[in-house]
């Protein structure tokens, strides 16, 4: 311990080289507000020790130190020979040490260098003392002491006794807090507060008169300061962070380390995961998880959960989940998209969604095992589809999306395009999540990829764009379409929330993993949930494991950081397109939509998906005849769990009345009329109507809507 308390004087004071050893200040961390989420005790000294300039204590410690230890310290030359006098005079009369001599200065000589407490020892403080006064002003002397002498058990300096026992800096002590701490270097046992409160406050008391009788405070602080009631912080160890700690460590070494942590979303981040696996554990299988939150601007680490309990030896809590490599399933089809949209594609683009089979004899399923047709390009990325990600693949070929993903930082993925195959699509290489949220907070800056940073100060040099700005404002506008993937998801996902943000999950096929990352302009998040044995979760996908800890995170984070909307880079428009076809809608189409593109790469041409057979250009509103007015084409309807199914229905409505024969999947419906209601079902369909109009017979241009649960 002796060598903590020279180590933490030499790094502020220029004392003799051979006065002691200097193996530097004990370890510490904080969070980018100071806060203490770890101390490393020094393998030497084990103890905590955290140097601060004259400065950073208060006055009140100054003075109170001096009324306890050393009263006429300001005007001595290091030994005080009045008190020696006395101490000698007093000893001898009681045949045994009741009184000591040791001034502030002789504290810091025996600090520096331990000597036996004999004649011969006290001669040689004293001279050291007489030395130290010559060399140094009192200024200097009072830094040395209130670095290097005891406050108690594993704690040198006052520094890292007050936040021991206060929580707080030793600048902003009170002069209650001060006149207890004060009273401690005399016999750091006796009057430890935490194991000794009645002794150590019985002892502040006298410390406080002391100040008053020498004029050092007046009555009303000394009345206050003795009304005060002081808390003291019970005795454990700040272990917050412990995972993210580690990683500081070994990044930054030894020594005190301000971080790029808010330990305030720290805190949200671990209740947001033990609040929802709580909830899934006992029935679904789920025992751990990990959350990591990004600064986008910066690449700064703001929280960095690396599993739901550290200590939770049964469930490998050691085990740090956001740099564990793990399976992302679909999370990394973001990628694969802004891939083809760097060769071409649009969002616009139709993709077929029907059976086939992959190299090797693999047939890629949908997570819901149904296929869907012809979609489009936003809604096969929004919705998740297996099946158009692996046609996507094979077209845009596995080694060119491998190099994209090595690109946005994925380094995990070590092994050749032709181990993965088109499976890369569906995330059959291995990951971290740091990778995986590092990758996605890319896609919030824009195509600008940074590496993450975990401590103030620290470069962030290999900043690289990565993508083009409008593909990667394309991808953000898919991912944060709320429409665009009810159809998989529903109306009410995690991912609905009262401010921007884009979102994608990912789940392996076995549930052995489960993803979800979201971003706004500002922040990223990204959690994972599983089993670090590996063991498969019962029926637990991205949605409905990962993602309502992301929502929670992330309602919490906005209310920290505030976000702002998505901003709409230059080269960017928006085109109405038919819903359907994807193309520029002609005048037979039902309905329109805004759809974006990038400038370079507008649709051309003209739906023809309902044009009468033959016809190559639009009729005249006019010429169309009657049509469906409600539902609108592309419309997404919910089922309300809560309300009687038979209760709930579709009012189909047409823009005339008349003996009208509406259909539904092909299927001709009992009811007639300009308006017949539908019970509500599960699934996409199509309704049309058809009627005789002069003579003739006429069938209206059919309307897709779908219906979720």
């Amino acid at each position: 311990m002796r060598i903590a308390r020279a180590a933490c004087l030499l790094s502020l004071l220029a004392l003799p080289a051979s006065a002691a050893p200097a193996p530097g200040a004990s370890t510490g961390i904080t969070d980018r507000y100071g806060r203490e989420l770890r101390a490393y005790l020094d393998g030497a000294s084990a103890s905590a020790c955290v140097p601060v300039k004259l400065e950073g204590i208060s006055p009140w410690l100054v003075l109170a130190t001096v009324a306890a230890e050393d009263k006429r310290f300001f005007s001595h030359s290091g030994v005080d020979l009045r008190s020696v006098a006395r101490a000698v005079w007093q000893n001898s009369k009681n045949g045994r040490t009741v009184s000591g001599a040791s001034t502030i200065t002789q504290q810091l000589a025996r600090a520096l260098k331990p000597r036996p407490r004999t004649f011969l020892g006290k001669l040689s403080e004293m001279f050291s003392a007489l030395r130290l006064e010559a060399g140094h002003s009192k200024e200097e002397i009072l830094e040395g002491y209130f670095n290097g002498v005891s406050y108690g058990p594993l704690l040198t300096g006052a520094e890292a006794a007050a936040k021991a026992y206060f929580g707080l800096p030793a600048r902003d002590l009170s002069l209650a807090q001060a006149a207890l701490l004060a009273g401690i270097p005399k016999s750091p046992v006796n009057y430890d507060p935490q194991k000794h409160p009645k002794e150590a406050f019985a002892r502040q008391g006298l410390i406080l008169r002391r100040m008053l009788d020498a004029g050092l405070v007046d009555g009303e602080n000394y009345r206050l300061a003795a009304a005060e009631k002081v808390s003291i912080n019970k005795k454990e160890s700040v272990f917050a962070a412990p995972h993210f700690a580690d990683q500081v460590l070994r990044r930054s070494g030894r020594g005190q380390v301000t971080s790029t942590l808010d330990l305030r979303v720290q805190e949200r981040a671990a209740d947001a995961l033990k609040n929802h696996l709580e909830e899934l554990s006992a029935r679904n299988h789920v025992t751990n998880g990990a959350v990591l939150v990004l600064e986008n601007a910066t690449g700064a680490v703001l929280a960095w959960v690396g599993s739901n309990d550290f200590f939770d030896a049964a469930h490998s809590g050691q085990v740090d989940g956001v740099v564990a490599r793990r399976q992302p399933g679909s999370a990394l089809k973001p990628f694969l998209y802004a891939l083809a949209l760097f060769k071409g594609a649009k969002a616009s683009d139709l993709i077929e969604d029907e059976p086939f089979f992959a190299a090797g004899g693999h047939s890629a399923m949908n997570y819901d095992k149904t296929y869907h047709g012809k979609v489009r390009l936003r809604e096969a990325l929004a919705c998740s589809y297996n099946v158009p990600a692996v046609r996507l693949a094979q077209k845009t070929g596995v080694s060119a999306f491998l190099a994209k993903l090595r690109d946005f930082g994925f380094a995990s993925l070590d092994k050749p395009a032709a181990f993965y195959g088109e499976g890369l699509a569906l995330g059959n290489g291995e990951v971290t999540l740091l990778e995986l949220v590092n990758a996605y907070a890319a896609l919030a800056r824009g195509g600008i990829w940074l590496p993450a940073r975990l401590a103030a100060g620290e470069r962030a040099d290999g900043a690289r764009r990565v993508m083009g700005a409008r593909e990667a404002y394309i991808i953000t506008s898919i991912l944060s379409d709320n429409s665009a993937r009810a159809p998989a998801f529903g109306v009410n996902s995690a991912f609905n929330l009262p401010f921007d943000f884009a979102g994608k999950t990912g789940t392996t096929k076995d549930y052995r993993d489960n993803w979800a990352v979201g971003y706004t302009p500002e922040w990223t998040v990204g959690v994972w949930v599983g089993n670090f044995d590996g063991a498969p979760m019962r029926k637990v996908s991205g949605i409905t494991g990962a993602a309502p800890v992301l929502r929670e995170v992330a309602l919490e984070l906005n209310k920290l950081y505030p976000s702002a909307p998505f901003k709409r880079p230059p080269g960017v428009k928006t085109v109405r397109v038919c819903p359907v076809s994807g193309l520029p809608p002609s005048g037979y189409c039902p309905a329109s939509m805004d759809e974006v593109f990038a400038s370079a790469s507008l649709p051309s041409g003209q739906c023809a998906e309902h044009l009468p057979p033959g016809d190559t250009a639009a009729p005249s509103p006019a010429a169309a005849g009657p049509s469906i007015k409600f539902p609108g084409d592309g419309d997404i309807f919910r089922i309300d769990p809560q309300t009687p199914r038979a209760a709930q229905a579709l009012f189909f409505k047409a823009s005339a009345g008349g003996d009208l024969v509406w259909s539904v999947d092909a299927l001709e419906l009992a009811e007639r009329g300009q308006e017949v209601l539908w019970p509500l079902k599960p699934g996409k369909h199509s309704v049309y109507f058809t009627a005789v109009l002069n003579g003739q017979p006429y069938k209206s241009r059919p309307v897709r809507f779908t219906v979720i649960k």
